[in-house]
């Protein structure tokens, strides 16, 4: 392969030449770099030159006043000898090594790449190969100058912009594909509205693109190789692609990992944001570690198309094992459940999935449609997410939203508890709603248990649909808490309190203990199950009593007898001094037998008082007519007497 070099043009070092070597070349004010421009409109680190496949790429980092060919600002270009970059107020030429002609002065024209040529008819072509072939001296070259000039001002792509498809030394997607000239090797239309391929590349003679026609429900696309790239839990990959988009389009790259094992339910998609790059290309690349588990990579570009004027282009996609990159993967102290993740993915697992993913809680309109369909993920906003292991649950703090959207399995919307304040005890709250609340506890066994934990109240919002339960939390912190040892400890040494309670027959004791075990200290899910069981056989006996009561209560109405109301009055009354009167204000059949049977008493007390006030008054009259007058009027005073009690 011939060597090349970059040569100084310009300034007192005007004619230095430093070898191009085969790694990258760094180019700016610092003198870190490998070739130091003291230049005060050159940036500190301002472009460099990276050998990718067989060809020497130049790409500007970002600098303040732009790196220039051909007097045309560019980002990222593929170099051709005699190429001549100005940096700041420098220039630099690329020339192989040995190769000393050119200069300020030279005229003479270099030989046209015809991989960078733009076929575009007309004349001008005809007049351009005259120029070349005929050697026109310095009057062409400012024509052919002054053309491009011109086409750069139109947007058209000039000659020099006309690249070969760009070649991405350890690129693991095929060529054919990386380069993004063919329909054949993509998924167009994996989600949304499909891609297409079309004339405007970053390199090469064609790129994908997204257009929204008339009519086009969808607003978003995204297209992915056909064929899923194998790869290795914990090795890290840089993934990246040229975007370009029109009017209020959007473009990005993100990469889908998974398990080839189809039964792994999890899926861990992470990227670039998606940005407006209007009328120039821009490199988008991130770098992520492979989530454990985890042996497949699909690449995932994406468009948003707003509006009908919107049009997003993808070229030059490339995956390489490079940079560094850790994924999460964590194991808490306390319980099964392990943290997995990588870039602005989450998930938490442990014999059942706890947590699928997290995404933005709401979007800009742009957005929309992507996130209705569960496909928008932080990352898409430019969100970042730190990840802070603990010993019992992870806190979770994302910047570039304002509130999360965590998914679980549905059946977590089992048993939902919400706390209102720090302190405050846990009630019962509907699944599918909105609740202000500082902790939200949901899960049905203690390997799906999670609890969802904020600094302040916030709002909660469920919401259950497509085989997940969503909650959208209004707030960028989270901490999620998967152990609850401690807690479990104390709901154990309340509910063995309640079963000794129970034994005793304080059963309504028992209760309270219960209420108390669900209202602080719900966590551990197995002896909350245990209590509720508990709690289910009290009120069954305390229904088999009253439902004993009851049958007593219905043949003291047949028999009409005072001994069975009683029974049927001192029954509830016991039962409302075993299980406490607030137990019992639950059970409308315990006030309506004892209301029943005290009135029947009452009729039935009032019935043998007005008989015996008869007799006593039938005795009395037999008294007088025995002329016995003494005997007459004590019974009458024994009357009033009984009266009066």
């Amino acid at each position: 392969m011939a060597q090349y070099v970059l040569e100084i043009l310009d300034g007192d070092r005007a004619g230095e030449v430093l070898p191009v070597p085969d790694g990258a070349l760094r180019i700016g004010r610092k003198p870190s770099n490998d070739l130091v421009l003291a230049d005060e409109k050159t940036s500190g680190v301002h472009a460099e030159v990276v050998l990718e496949g067989d060809r020497h790429v130049l790409r500007d980092l970002g600098s303040t006043n732009g790196t220039f060919l051909d007097g045309k600002r560019v980002t990222e270009v593929v170099l051709t000898t005699g190429d001549v970059v100005t940096v700041g107020r420098l220039r630099v030429k690329f020339r192989e090594q040995g190769d000393a002609t050119g200069g300020e002065t030279d005229f003479a024209m270099h030989r046209l790449d015809a991989r960078r040529v733009q076929k575009r008819g007309g004349a001008l072509p005809v007049l351009i190969g005259l120029l070349v072939l005929g050697g026109a001296g310095a009057g062409g070259w400012f024509w052919w100058n002054n053309q491009q000039q011109q086409q750069a001002g139109s947007g058209e792509p000039t000659v020099q912009q006309q690249k070969a498809a760009l070649v991405v030394a350890g690129n693991k997607l095929p060529q054919a594909v990386a380069s993004c000239e063919a329909e054949d090797g993509w998924k167009l239309a994996e989600h949304g509205l499909a891609f297409q391929t079309g004339s405007r590349a970053h390199t090469g003679k064609a790129g994908l693109e997204a257009v929204r026609v008339e009519g086009e429900q969808a607003d978003f696309g995204i297209a992915t190789p056909a064929e899923s790239l194998t790869v290795f839990s914990g090795r890290s990959l840089t993934i990246a692609a040229h975007v370009r988009t029109d009017g209020s389009a959007r473009a990005g790259v993100r990469a889908l990992f998974s398990n080839s094992n189809e039964s792994s339910p999890l899926r861990f998609r992470t990227g670039s944001a998606l940005v407006e790059a209007r009328g120039e290309w821009q490199r988008l690349e991130f770098t992520v570690g492979v989530p454990s588990g985890c042996d497949r990579l699909d690449v995932e570009v994406v468009a948003l198309l707003p509006d009908n004027d919107a049009v997003a282009y993808v070229d030059d996609v490339a995956v390489t094992e490079a940079g560094s990159a850790a994924p999460l993967d964590q194991k808490f102290d306390e319980g099964p459940q392990q943290a997995l993740g990588t870039g602005t993915a989450f998930a938490l697992q442990s014999t059942d999935v706890t947590l699928f993913g997290i995404a933005p809680g709401t979007v800009p309109p742009a957005f929309a449609g992507l996130h209705g369909a569960d496909l928008c993920v932080l990352s898409d906003l430019g969100g970042e997410l730190a990840v802070t292991p603990g010993p019992r649950s992870v806190t979770l703090a994302a910047t570039g939203v304002n509130d999360l959207q965590f998914q679980f399995p549905a059946d977590s919307a089992g048993q939902t508890l919400a706390r209102a304040g720090a302190d405050g005890p846990f009630e019962p709250v509907s699944a599918a709603g909105e609740q202000s609340a500082t902790a939200l506890l949901l899960g049905i066994t203690n390997t799906t248990r999670v609890l969802l934990r904020t600094d302040a109240a916030v709002p909660f919002v469920g919401q259950l649909g497509g085989g997940l339960y969503r909650v959208r939390v209004g707030a960028a912190n989270v901490e999620l808490v998967v152990s609850f040892f401690s807690e479990g400890q104390r709901a154990l040494e309340l509910r063995r309190e309640a079963e000794a309670a129970d034994a005793d027959h304080r059963h309504g004791e028992a209760l309270a203990l219960l209420e108390r075990l669900q209202r602080e200290v719900p966590e551990d899910s197995e002896v909350l199950a245990q209590a509720a069981r508990l709690r289910a056989q009290i009120a069954a006996r305390l229904d088999d009593q009253l439902a004993e009561l009851q049958r007593e209560f219905d043949e003291a109405q047949f028999f009409d007898t005072r001994g069975g109301f009683e029974r049927v009055a001192r029954g509830v009354d016991r039962l409302t001094e075993l299980y406490g009167e607030a137990t019992l204000a639950t059970r409308p059949l315990a006030s309506q037998l004892h209301e029943g049977a005290s009135t029947r008493l009452a009729a039935l007390d009032a019935e043998r008082q007005k008989a015996e006030e008869q007799r006593l008054d039938e005795l009395a009259a037999a008294f007088k007519a025995a002329e016995q007058p003494g005997l007459a009027k004590l019974v009458e005073d024994y009357k009033q007497r009984r009266g009066e009690n």
